[in-house]
């Protein structure tokens, strides 16, 4: 939607608990409104001396209809699937590794014995040609932009979320139950997101099995974990993207600036 129909957040540099912080804030609206600034999420010093030249971006979008029977979205999805076969065809995994921005998160989850789930996914789509997947048309709409642009990407309901949100490095020992209710601790360096209630998600394990969207959601907040070699404009168009696919799916919806950290 247009520009008119956003509603803006604002960046500010502040301090928390003795630690130097970046915060997000509530824009006061319209010229004239009066109204508190509300800190949204604040990153800790850690995350910008632990990744520096890393970003993290967010965006939430309200007023949302999760119609499963819109048909131009369904359209999209099929599109975007033939894109993926066409980009990738003739590639292999190994390939695909290879290629940004899958090496930068290739490179950072490797560190923690793990692979890129987005890669295997990607290949999923791509090379093997199984079709894209969601439990939800809000879900796949991320899900889409993921496998486009090869961003790691979670969604939260908003309405489950406890604000303000931090987001942090690990210290090691952290836990929280990842979706399917598995129990995750987290290893020592991995960039999490926690509200007042505790993890929300982390790179290594995803999201949590608290907030995760489901079909009746309406208000729904987007991350985006970044790694160095990710620079923010490309986590901005990102998230416009998935900002896109939203208002295809439900055109009525608001979608507020993203916002990147960093």
């Amino acid at each position: 939607m247009g520009e008119k129909g956003r509603a803006p957040f604002h960046f500010r540099a502040g301090k928390g608990n003795n630690k130097d912080t970046a915060s997000v804030t509530d824009a006061p609206g319209e010229a004239g409104e009066k109204g508190e600034r509300n800190a949204m999420i604040t990153a800790s010093a850690a995350f910008g001396t632990s990744y520096p030249g890393t970003f993290f971006g967010f965006m939430v979008i309200e007023g949302i209809l999760n119609d499963p029977g819109n048909p131009a979205f369904e359209e999209k999805k099929a599109a975007l699937e033939e894109e993926l076969r066409r980009r990738h065809r003739g590639k292999t995994r190994k390939d695909l590794s290879r290629e940004d921005p899958f090496q930068g998160y290739e490179r950072y989850f490797r560190k923690f014995g793990q692979g890129y789930p987005v890669l295997h996914q990607v290949e999923t789509v791509a090379l093997k040609g199984k079709p894209l997947s969601s439990p939800s048309p809000l879900v796949a709409a991320a899900f889409m932009a993921e496998l486009g642009n090869g961003l790691l990407t979670a969604g939260y309901d908003l309405d489950k979320v406890s604000l303000p949100l931090l987001l942090d490095i690990s210290k090691g020992g952290e836990t929280y139950r990842a979706m399917g209710g598995r129990p995750r601790s987290l290893p020592k360096g991995d960039m999490f997101l926690l509200d007042r209630e505790g993890v929300l998600s982390s790179i290594i394990y995803g999201p949590d099995a608290r907030s995760y969207i489901t079909p009746g959601t309406t208000r729904a907040l987007f991350s985006v974990y970044g790694v160095p070699s990710v620079p923010a404009g490309r986590i901005r168009a990102h998230l416009e993207e998935i900002g896109e696919l939203v208002a295809l799916l439900s055109p009525g919806a608001l979608r507020k600036e993203p916002v990147i950290l960093g």
